[in-house]
């Protein structure tokens, strides 16, 4: 793929003239004389696309928000590379708070030395406890300029920094405001009720956070008895003020159990952030955002439609589908929920229209990613199971 960048607008699913890719066998003979890598010839790759992209902005002023996450140190170290996509050298702050830890020190250290402007806190507290702690921990971190708080997950990730600040400019920070995203489960809204919920992120103004200041003692001791933070803050806001939820469906929460390609492949405006990547179903961010130094941000999970009906999910799959897609729009569903069957009712709210599973799918995934200057090389493999080839699909992505 050729980058070209563009001011103009363009759609988050887009066709190209172009077909396919052509697959050729490649002799892997595995011996001490073949060589560690073989050269492709030009004749041998499929000619070049020239696809465009808007153009990338410049760096990201977030100096007025502050990130709060309640977590381990283990589970914040395995987070580094994906924060680093989203939080370095944008001077929005984070605050940590985590069980006493000798080497947090050092942790926090490093992670400054990646341009992450983090501060990790010690609590004895349970993580539900800390987690509802972060409100007036945040409160008396805020600075003038400071407008949001964001209270988040270890595993929650946001594509662009730059879209979120974006997002939230068209929000009033002078008001009481209380924005997040819902699960896309409404079974689960019947249980945990209509809240932020906090891995999707929650964002609360300085007049909101105030107010839950004030009653801080009154609604840890109430509410210390429900089982998530998230819940804990919503109802604390709920019997306290005025403020009802602002529902941003951009930030997803992301409760899919199983596959959920539909979701990532269905070529719809770029999630604000996505959650549970790290440990309910296998996709490494730090890979599929690799791709945005090349094609900024606003390229990530974006889809082109080849001539003959294969679809490049930028950063997560190369797909032809075995029925005929008449629309575009219907996003196929594909996951479950712990092994029971779902129907499109419960998520009419948020993610339909949904079509049926696509049981002839053929799907490459990202699995790994190369970055030479300024090419980066994206690897897509298909693994169709015992008896067959895998195959494999290199995309390389280069500025113009």
């Amino acid at each position: 793929m050729v980058v070209e960048y563009t001011k103009e607008k363009l759609n988050f699913t887009e066709s190209l003239g172009q077909q396919g890719p052509a697959f050729r066998p490649l002799d892997l003979v595995e011996d001490d004389e073949s060589p560690e890598e073989q050269i492709l010839t030009q004749a041998q790759c499929s000619a070049p696309i020239k696809v465009q992209v808007p153009l990338s902005k410049p760096c990201t002023d977030a100096s007025h928000i502050i990130f709060g996450v309640s977590t381990t140190v283990e589970r914040l170290e395995s987070s580094v590379s994906q924060m680093q996509h989203w939080l370095s050298h944008n001077r929005a702050r984070l605050i940590a708070l985590v069980e006493p830890s000798a080497t947090s020190g050092k942790l926090e250290s490093n992670m400054r030395n990646l341009g992450i402007d983090v501060t990790i806190r010690h609590s004895n507290a349970t993580f539900n406890d800390r987690y509802f702690a972060l409100t007036r921990v945040l409160y008396n971190a805020r600075r003038p300029n400071t407008q949001w708080a964001g209270i988040v997950d270890d595993d929650t990730f946001f594509l662009s920094m730059s879209a979120l600040v974006d997002r939230l400019a068209k929000h009033d920070p002078t008001e009481e405001k209380y924005i997040g995203g819902l699960t896309e489960d409404f079974r689960q809204i019947g249980y945990f009720g209509y809240i932020a919920y906090g891995g999707a992120g929650m964002f609360l103004s300085m007049p909101l956070l105030t107010k839950i200041n004030n009653v801080y003692p009154e609604c840890r001791k109430r509410y210390r008895y429900l089982e998530n933070g998230d819940g804990r803050i919503a109802q604390c806001i709920y019997r306290h003020t005025t403020t009802k939820l602002t529902w941003e469906p951009d930030l997803h929460q992301i409760d899919l159990h199983g596959d959920p390609s539909g979701f990532y492949e269905a070529g719809r405006r770029q999630p604000l952030s996505i959650h549970h990547w790290k440990h309910w179903y296998p996709i490494d961010v730090v890979k599929m955002s690799a791709v945005s130094s090349v094609c900024g941000e606003a390229c990530l999970l974006k889809r082109w439609k080849l001539a003959d009906g294969w679809y490049l999910t930028n950063g997560y799959s190369f797909v032809k589908y075995g029925e005929p897609q008449v629309d575009d729009v219907a996003m196929e569903l594909t996951w479950d929920r712990l092994d029971e069957e779902v129907t499109a009712d419960e998520y009419e709210h948020s993610l339909t229209p949904l079509r049926p599973k696509d049981q002839g799918k053929i799907s490459y995934r990202l699995e790994e990613v190369v970055q030479d200057g300024g090419l980066v090389r994206q690897f897509y493999v298909y693994r169709p199971g015992e008896g067959a080839e895998d195959r494999v699909m290199e995309v390389s992505w280069s500025m113009r």
